[in-house]
């Protein structure tokens, strides 16, 4: 069983599941001794695994794992699967409680609106706008956004990973009185009309990660948002991808008609939050591998935990990782960016 291609975007599996799955994957260690881990950082080739095999994994984890408690004593669900930023010391005061287990997560959201054009729309509309967020997860961020950032908007908050958006639906959607709709669809096949949304926002979105070039997926993705937006709207963008890519991605952008608002780079803020939340996920990654009695197995089982937990620490870019040095060496850069589409003439 390979854990790393092989599992259905489509499915939630449940936990009776998890377990048959993650068993076949340790007992395959008698059979191929090799790995796709990096023992060293957890490193996984791009070649090595697919981002619909390895999110549906994911978030049916975190669906099975459920309530855990945090490193600040709080108890949570998993449910921003977000590497985030500290807050930064311009933007003022945090709106964030220093308590909350998944702090960083939700400022990686609140950072998307703190832009002062995003403001003044908002205002010149007393508040009533409609979000479409390609790449929500689970619908945390959306949730967040709702009660706390623009707590007048509609959102439509759309996922390839069938996993991620059933967890929307059933801890976000029904508080929010019709305002938040979850979508289970790629987001570049999008049955949504033109012109529909006064911001399209991407968070993390697992896309415009190849070393140097926008792929046909990228361009793919690009179009869709820039067919999205109402004329005068926004795309308020944040992550973390290879530094050489970002270019790339604003003269693609800028080719589609797209203009170039403002870049936020808040990659030493990422950094500090990922030493300041290796903890929590430290915790995290133990209390998910306790679950599994296969990794329990003589010669293979401890085998397989390490390379599992090495995986998991290097997706969150823990300190030690490799993808936590793609940051702090700035091979890998994280911006919070915005995009408008020219206003009709």
């Amino acid at each position: 069983m390979d854990i790393f291609t092989r599992l259905d975007p489509t499915k939630t599996y449940t936990a009776p599941q998890l377990q048959l799955i993650l068993g076949a994957w340790v007992l395959s260690g008698f059979v191929e001794p090799g790995t796709k881990v990096s023992t060293t950082n957890g490193h996984v080739a791009e070649d090595d695994y697919t981002k619909q095999s390895i999110y549906s994994l994911l978030y049916s984890l975190y669906r099975s794992v459920g309530i855990v408690e945090g490193d600040t004593g709080e108890s949570y669900e998993f449910t921003f699967n977000t590497w985030g930023y500290a807050w930064p010391e311009a933007w003022g005061k945090c709106p964030i409680l220093a308590s909350d287990p998944q702090r960083f997560g939700r400022i990686a959201y609140t950072g998307l609106y703190q832009f002062n054009e995003i403001q003044e729309y908002v205002k010149a509309r007393n508040g009533r706008v409609h979000v479409i967020e390609m790449g929500c997860g689970t619908g945390a961020g959306a949730h967040h956004v709702c009660h706390n950032v623009l707590p007048d908007c509609t959102y439509e908050a759309v996922d390839m990973q069938n996993a991620a958006i059933e967890t929307c639906r059933r801890r976000f959607v029904p508080g929010l009185r019709g305002r938040l709709v979850a979508t289970h669809s790629d987001a570049t096949k999008l049955s949504i009309p033109d012109g529909s949304a006064d911001f399209v926002a991407v968070n993390e979105t697992h896309v415009t990660e190849m070393v140097g070039i926008v792929t046909p997926e990228d361009e793919r993705f690009f179009r869709t948002a820039y067919r999205l937006l109402k004329p005068g709207g926004f795309l308020t963008w944040g992550n973390a991808i290879p530094d050489v890519t970002w270019q790339p991605c604003f003269d693609f952008l800028k080719s589609i008609g797209m203009k170039q608002v403002e870049v936020r780079d808040v990659t030493k803020e990422a950094v500090l939050a990922r030493d300041l939340d290796a903890g929590r996920a430290d915790a995290y990654v133990r209390h998910v591998l306790d679950m599994f009695p296969a990794f329990r197995v003589p010669v293979v089982g401890p085998k397989k935990r390490l390379e599992a937990k090495l995986a998991m620490e290097n997706f969150y870019r823990n300190p030690g990782t490799n993808l936590y040095q793609n940051m702090v060496d700035r091979t890998d850069t994280y911006k919070v960016v915005l995009f408008q589409k020219p206003a009709a003439s």
